[in-house]
């Protein structure tokens, strides 16, 4: 009896496959299920060996339990895409693997891989479709639809452009080829709003994918799209790799967004992650924003990617303005100046809706005694507790943990206490309290968790006339509010005067893609900035609306400086419950990079927060000239790491192009 050799991967933190045997020929991609220790695992076949090098005894090694699956798991792009990156992410391969197989098939069970036999057929609404483009659109869309195998294109279309529509189209060529396609958004709560439109547009099943699904929702569209039943998925940058048969493009909307990064675990990016799908596929990828990234467009000016502008409203309508309000010298009521009350009371007498914009969900971000000092903090991340009047209770951010509020303080007792600053409920509160008869309505992580939330939130929106809209950054993303005509956006400071080198980006993507949701149907929108550095360089740029003069800005400086997208950057993150040992061997991987050629390094640092679930977190950054050498050397260090004593008392990781450089 011939026996086979097969690599497999399990879905644990271990940086290597195990070596199993099979009586059986299994392919690439396959499930399985493999004894390991005393568990039995579910697997990932990497590949066929021909001869097992980890043991020269044949008899030592452990067979595969179970090899029957018809339908294999991953197919061949996906597979290899998903090679790709655990190489380049320099993360274990079986938790990439894991990271993109729907959670029913990761554990023993009786789920198995078979067609759902509901196929859902496609009618076009031409109803939907019966205005004319603009010339811009038209002309682009001519352009878009001639577009064959892998050229990634940039869509850069001002905010209320079109692009939506010009997704639509593209969608329909799709179709009438018998091909699939996927788009990717940044926030589940872009979803509904999407999905409704091509639901319009081609009356049949539109596939959802995120992670507020149940395991059983989730599971059903990837075996609906596996086996061709749907032709078109929405998701978050978990469906990236969503097995869609056919698959003929993807589209990945707001390409700039920081959500598309992954931040605990596998730190993939979702829209990197389809560049490369689109490429090992040999097939269209479409990237979309009004904002995109700078290392979209140093690709663009390399000419590696192509350009296509949208940079007119498809109303005709010009940007809403942007006026910086000096508040150096104004009293705050919940962070808002007077005047800008005054500004919101004249809009809504009008009828017409208010968009508040501060990225601070909560009460107040710092519950303090007057009389000591003392700060609520959290007792496992030492981050400030933000008090949460909804539910009377201060919560971390970051680990999510409650407590009841304190009635005096621990340290003194007290009654003294305080809280200081504002966020969305402290805001929505000063608002209802100024104008009792206009719709108050929040927007954020708090107001959004409960299913049917968001779609509830546009109903009311679109309903109303005068309204107020108090939110966070999930304000700033895609949406349509028609009758929003005046923009206020609160706390503009903190990243006017962030440290971080791409600072600049993001504030002035967040800024403009606020803007943007003012003004769709109305010539005389504006947009509020609040601020105490009204002269501030950047913000005079940023004021223009011109997103182009601010990327080259940062393009020219960062170029100048061999900064991203100019160099590559990684960054280990070490964590450990003494701060002793992270640093330790944070201190010893920068001695082993100082005679590197053309590697620099920083730190290392404390992040923020500095501790979290009850460990302590430092960082060191590492800059290398080119992706390539820095992937080198990260593979030399992981074999280094392999034999360090300090390696046993820290658990690191790699971050590759971070967004967050803390």
């Amino acid at each position: 009896m011939k026996i086979f050799y097969y690599d497999i991967a399990v879905g644990l933190p271990i940086r290597q496959c195990f070596t199993y045997k099979s009586v059986d020929i299994i392919k690439k991609g396959n499930r399985v299920l493999v004894p390991f220790g005393n568990k039995t695992l579910t697997g990932i076949v990497v590949r066929k060996i021909t001869k097992p090098n980890s043991f020269n005894k044949s008899g030592a090694i452990k067979e595969i339990i179970s090899t029957n699956e018809q339908f294999c798991c991953f197919d061949k792009s996906i597979f290899n895409t998903i090679l790709w990156a655990s190489d380049y992410y320099h993360h274990p391969i079986g938790e990439v693997f894991f990271s993109f197989m729907p959670t029913l098939l990761r554990n023993q069970g009786n789920k198995i891989i078979e067609p759902t036999n509901e196929v859902s057929t496609y009618k076009l609404n031409e109803k939907d479709k019966s205005f004319n483009l603009t010339k811009e659109q038209e002309t682009n869309l001519i352009k878009l639809k001639k577009i064959k195998g892998f050229k990634p294109s940039l869509i850069f279309g001002v905010t209320g452009s079109g692009k939506t529509e010009i997704y639509l189209r593209l969608a329909e060529k799709l179709l009438k080829q018998k091909k699939a396609i996927l788009i990717l958004v940044p926030e589940i709560n872009l979803t509904p709003q999407l999905v409704t439109r091509f639901q319009k547009r081609f009356n049949g099943d539109i596939g959802v994918y995120h992670s507020r699904m149940t395991p059983s929702q989730r599971f059903k569209v990837w075996l609906r799209s596996k086996f061709g039943e749907i032709k078109i998925v929405i998701g978050t940058r978990s469906s990236v790799l969503m097995p869609l048969k056919g698959l003929g493009a993807i589209i990945v909307d707001e390409e700039h967004d920081q959500s598309y990064k992954q931040s605990e675990g596998f730190k993939f990016s979702g829209r990197d992650l389809a560049i490369k799908r689109a490429q090992l596929e040999d097939i269209p990828v479409y990237l979309g924003s009004a904002t995109p990234s700078l290392q979209t467009l140093k690709l663009v000016k390399e000419k590696k990617y192509k350009k296509f502008d949208l940079l007119r409203r498809v109303d005709g309508k010009k940007p809403p303005k942007l006026i910086p309000l000096d508040i150096s010298e104004s009293p705050l009521v919940g962070g808002i100046a007077l005047q800008t009350m005054s500004i919101i009371g004249a809009t809504v007498k009008k009828g017409e809706q208010v968009l508040v914009f501060i990225n601070r969900r909560g009460f107040a971000p710092i519950y303090e005694c007057d009389s000591c000092g003392w700060v609520a903090s959290c007792s496992e991340c030492e981050s400030n507790l933000v008090f949460h009047k909804s539910s009377n209770r201060l919560i971390c951010h970051k680990c999510e943990s409650a407590f009841a509020v304190n009635k005096n303080c621990p340290d003194c007792y007290s009654s003294e206490i305080n809280m200081y600053g504002s966020g969305t409920e402290r805001v929505e509160d000063v608002l209802r309290n100024a104008f009792t008869k206009v719709p108050i309505i929040r927007v954020d992580h708090d107001s959004t968790k409960l299913k049917g939330s968001i779609e509830a939130i546009y109903e009311k929106v679109h309903t109303s006339n005068e309204a107020i809209l108090v939110g966070t950054q999930m304000l700033s993303k895609g949406h349509d509010f028609p009758k929003v005509t005046l923009c206020i956006i609160l706390n503009a400071d903190n990243g006017l005067i962030s440290p971080e080198i791409n600072a600049l980006e993001k504030i002035s993507q967040q800024l403009i893609q606020v803007s943007g949701r003012a003004g769709r149907n109305n010539n005389l929108a504006k947009v509020i900035i609040q601020t105490r550095y009204p002269d501030d360089i950047n913000l005079k740029q940023i004021k223009t609306g011109d997103y182009r003069l601010v990327a080259d800005k940062c393009l020219t400086v960062n170029k100048e400086l061999s900064m991203p997208p100019y160099s590559s950057i990684c960054i280990l993150r070490a964590v450990s419950p003494k701060k002793t040992s992270s640093l330790k061997f944070l201190d010893r991987t920068q001695l082993t990079l100082s005679n590197k050629n053309g590697i620099s390094t920083i730190g290392p640092l404390p992040s923020i927060p500095y501790k979290t679930k009850g460990n302590t977190r430092n960082h060191l950054i590492i800059k290398s000239p080119t992706k390539t050498y820095l992937n080198r050397v990260l593979k030399f260090l992981t074999k280094e790491f392999e034999s360090w004593p300090e390696t046993k008392k820290v658990k690191w990781s790699y971050d590759i192009d971070p967004y967050d450089m803390s």
